[in-house]
């Protein structure tokens, strides 16, 4: 009888355990960060920084000139077929110049998945979910976090960012109200 009602404990957390993990995953990233209307997050923070429109290379890159850079956060609006692709620049607390995509992963869409700074750290405009500058280069691949640049090559003076993962993202991007008013 023991031996029985310790598995019939260990059954019961295995089911709560699975109940748990299914609940976060039909709920997703969303922090139901939403107001009353169910579209605008309530907590929505100002986006500051410097906006910038991509500069091209003739090889059809974006540089992004490294001394321009600071620990605020500097928008990259790239133009593609008329739908601005973000990308978000800032210096980490080693002086390291981070470059990601600027929408979440998993809220890529919502007009709201965008970042903004809040200290040492980027918060994303729709679900609420906060990620560190330092660790901006170790990000989880379709996780809910910023998304990664895929062709990324740095010299001592500048950052080029490959084009053809931004065009492929461009849906992401068609309804983003994200930061894009140059400075």
């Amino acid at each position: 009888l023991l031996a029985s009602s310790a598995a019939s404990d260990v059954y019961k957390r295995q089911l709560f355990l699975v109940i748990l993990s299914s609940m976060f995953l039909i709920t997703g990233c969303s922090n139901d960060n939403s107001s009353s209307d169910g579209k605008t997050p309530v907590n929505l923070k100002e986006a500051v920084g410097k906006v910038v429109n991509a500069k091209v290379n003739s090889d059809g890159k974006i540089v992004i000139d490294k001394s321009k850079i600071t620990d605020k956060v500097t928008y990259i609006n790239y133009d593609v077929d008329g739908v601005i692709v973000g990308l978000l620049a800032v210096k980490d607390s080693k002086g390291d110049v981070k470059v990601v995509v600027d929408t979440c992963q998993s809220c890529g869409g919502s007009p709201y998945a965008y970042f903004v700074q809040v200290g040492d750290k980027i918060q994303c405009q729709n679900c609420g979910n906060m990620f560190s500058i330092d660790e901006l280069d170790n990000l989880v691949d379709d996780g809910c976090n910023p998304i990664v640049i895929e062709d990324k090559t740095e010299t001592d003076n500048e950052i080029l960012i490959g084009t053809e993962q931004l065009k492929k993202l461009k849906e992401k991007f068609e309804n983003w109200k994200g930061p894009t008013k140059e400075n």
